[in-house]
């Protein structure tokens, strides 16, 4: 197993030097691999959530190593020392669809009491930062006083809670040699890459918070945020090729589907054909890039990924590509075709009446945007081809059997194709 984590300030906060809010980790060993991605809330309110972040990034995986070490042990084993997850097939869970089963079951206990730790845990420490901190010069400058003076009113209770002000959101993966599990409260996204009948499939194993939507988003300041946690798991020895975490930035700036799914392939096929420092090089070079053009929002990316067999994952990772792409192709030549039908039906286009050429028109230019789009996405299969035929080559000069093909390019992590 591998990793790699990039994160970078967003292009809106660069005019009034507000902090990077984001932050991400990766790790990886024999025994235990692991991503977290912790997204601070952007409004005024939430004025020290860059903090609330990388607290909550540091006891996550403090949380985590303990949780997994524990469940070596006895604390969360079941009989002959094997873990709560121990042959359990791919299981999700979100509070809209828990079972009665799943809420008893011994997997869901432990992992409730680990969110709950991570909660106590991150409480604790955001209280004892926020009466140990005054406010800085940035803060009585650009935080609207109604906030400050809440603040400082909050300072001076022996009860006081200061979740609203560093408030942020969670998601994490965990690996270990006999099962994973991944868990998120709030919105970006996590997207994993298995291997299923020898193809690739990506998608997002953890279920939605329908909550998450535009601005709003479950979060660790929410006084409910225990009962907000969803996750998933698997010990049957399955386990996921790569596991990506990114915040909303990300899917803000690429969407939900497959635009997303390809930013973290090609990052992935950089990281096979490069290594992970030059991968990792390159990724802090591209997300303010994304930022600036997508989201303006910050950028956070963490990915634990297996390095087994890069080879074969490489050739896996095009396949679906050219699927996706070969797919999205015979939908708009389905469409070219039936627009033509539509336009060449018309004899004579001045005898139409006002509603009849208003829809003919509209056919006309609904075809050379299709056009268009045919010509883009055999634009992308012709690079996504040669990458293949590049990667190809290389290795046929390591070693002569594998057989070489024609034609060459290279896609970047960044180009105006993707």
């Amino acid at each position: 197993m591998n990793c790699i984590e990039q994160h970078c300030q967003g292009e809106s906060h660069k005019s009034n030097n507000k902090p990077c809010q984001d932050c991400a980790y990766a790790e990886s060993n024999d025994l235990l691999s692991m991503a977290i991605v912790c997204d601070g809330h952007g409004g005024e309110r939430y004025f020290r959530s860059h903090y609330g972040a990388q607290f909550a990034t540091e006891i996550t995986q403090k949380a985590i190593t303990e949780f997994v070490k524990n469940m070596a042990d006895s604390t969360f084993t079941l009989s002959e020392g094997k873990s709560v997850f121990d042959r359990a097939s791919f299981t999700a869970y979100s509070a809209a669809t828990a079972t009665d089963e799943q809420m008893e079951s011994r997997a869901h206990k432990s992992l409730k009491w680990l969110f709950s730790s991570i909660i106590s845990q991150w409480n604790e420490k955001i209280s004892e930062h926020a009466k140990e901190t005054d406010l800085t010069d940035w803060e009585l400058s650009n935080v609207d006083e109604k906030y400050r003076k809440e603040f400082l009113s909050e300072r001076e209770k022996d009860d006081a809670t200061f979740e609203k002000t560093y408030g942020c959101t969670l998601m994490a993966y965990v690996q270990t040699p006999d099962y994973w599990f991944a868990f998120h409260l709030g919105d970006g996204k996590c997207v994993s890459m298995r291997v299923v009948e020898d193809l690739l499939v990506s998608e997002q194993p953890i279920p939605w918070d329908e909550r998450c939507f535009l601005n709003k988003t479950t979060s660790l300041c929410d006084s409910n945020a225990l009962e907000e946690f969803r996750y998933c798991y698997q010990g049957d020895g399955q386990f996921p090729l790569a596991m990506f975490l990114g915040s909303d930035g990300m899917d803000d700036s690429y969407g939900d589907g497959y635009n997303l799914y390809n930013f973290y392939i090609q990052l992935f096929k950089i990281i096979i054909r490069n290594g992970v420092e030059k991968a990792n090089k390159e990724l802090k070079k591209s997300l303010p890039v994304i930022s600036k053009m997508g989201s303006k929002d910050d950028m956070s990316v963490a990915c634990v990924f297996d390095d087994t067999n890069l080879t074969a994952s490489f050739f896996k990772l095009t396949q679906y590509q050219k699927r996706e792409l070969e797919s999205s192709l015979k939908n708009v030549e389905d469409k070219i075709m039936e627009l033509n039908k539509k336009i060449e039906s018309v004899v004579n286009p001045e005898a139409l009446d006002r509603g009849q050429q208003i829809n003919f028109e509209y056919a006309k230019k609904d075809l050379e945007k299709a056009k268009e789009k045919a010509i883009k996405i055999t634009h992308k299969l012709r690079f996504i081809k040669g990458e293949e035929t590049k990667y190809r080559n290389r290795l046929k000069e390591i070693d002569p059997v594998i057989p070489p093909i024609e034609s060459d390019s290279s896609m970047g992590l960044i180009t105006e194709e993707q």
